[in-house]
């Protein structure tokens, strides 16, 4: 039929050209309603209720040309068949997503500072080899709520970095590896570029990283990332992954580099703030929700939280597995 089309019009070059940018248009655009966005979680049995918030919390914003491709990474002798049936019932409930589980050994990170997360926290470093047709992969931490589609996010201009992040304010840990860097970021929300990981071999870095600094992993994968990635690592825009601050000086204080130097900041101090204000991601890195043991407070983010856990059919098992008041 295009053929058709551009033959009608070859005769007057002027039609031609604009029939070419019509029907480039509608590619770009029928591209566009049926994108694929690829979002991954590590988690163990632990972690199963807040991912389950979490993920719903994107189906329940997104718009109708979005398509999500959840990946589960969880290991493979310990996560059960209870909790993987949670998810898959996702599939029933909402139509434009799909959840893969990806079952994981973790002998492979035997070595592997484990001080204060699991396991599961390690995964993500194996996304560009667990998934390898994917170029680019959008990676949450379950304690996260989203408010917005994240077709803008994952088309984000990513230039020659490999991850996109938010900033996390304990770059100072990088100079225990000799590195001085502001480009320091929460490994709980990253936009990531599997593709070039593959290209140069990354995955390997990461594991021989790890076997060389074992005791100086004080942030855990967050500290391999930060690191083997030096120089490829960039911010994201503050709205996607601002933490949960409960008010404003202690977000302020946080975007600041240097408390003695307030002119070096991460981001611009109106967007920081509008971002807090109006997130469209938010990372539950100070106090978890699911850890009050009543529902009600003054703390908005908490409030939210609980909104969307009452959107999963598990609502009343969250109530009692965190013996929560209603």
């Amino acid at each position: 039929m295009r053929k058709k089309i551009l033959n009608f019009f070859r005769l007057d070059s002027n039609w031609y050209r604009c029939i070419i940018i019509l029907l480039n248009l509608i590619s770009m655009y029928c591209k566009l309603i049926n994108q694929k966005i690829n979002v991954a979680y590590g988690l163990d049995n632990g972690y199963t209720y807040p991912t389950l918030v979490s993920i719903t919390s994107i189906l329940e914003n997104s718009d109708s040309h979005s398509y999500y491709l959840f990946y589960l990474l969880v290991d493979k002798n310990s996560f059960n068949e209870e909790n993987k049936k949670i998810f898959r019932n996702l599939e029933k409930k909402y139509d434009r997503c799909e959840i893969i589980i990806l079952e994981i050994s973790g002998e492979k990170f035997s070595k592997a500072n484990l001080e204060r997360y699991p396991m599961a926290t390690y995964y993500r470093l194996l996304l560009a080899d667990l998934i390898p047709d994917a170029n680019r992969i959008i990676y949450l931490d379950g304690d996260t709520l989203i408010y917005s589609d994240l077709s803008d996010m994952y088309n984000l201009d990513m230039k020659d970095n490999i991850v996109l992040g938010f900033v996390d304010n304990s770059f100072k840990k990088a100079q225990e590896f000799g590195i001085r860097t502001y480009r320091y970021v929460t490994a709980g929300v990253l936009l990531i570029n599997l593709k070039k990981i593959r290209k140069d071999n990354y995955t390997q870095k990461f594991f021989e990283f790890i076997d060389k600094n074992q005791n100086k992993l004080t942030q855990e994968d967050q500290t391999v990332i930060n690191i083997v990635l030096h120089g490829k690592i960039d911010l994201l825009p503050p709205e996607y992954g601002i933490w949960n601050f409960n008010d404003k000086d202690k977000l302020l204080y946080h975007n600041n580099y240097n408390s003695k130097n307030s002119r070096i900041r991460a981001y611009n101090e109106k967007d920081v703030i509008k971002a807090w204000k109006f997130p469209n991601i938010l990372h539950f890195v100070r106090a978890k929700p699911w850890k009050k043991k009543t529902k009600h407070t003054h703390d908005r983010f908490h409030g939210d939280w609980w909104f969307y856990a009452k959107k999963t059919d598990e609502y009343e098992k969250i109530l009692s597995f965190y013996d929560v008041k209603e």
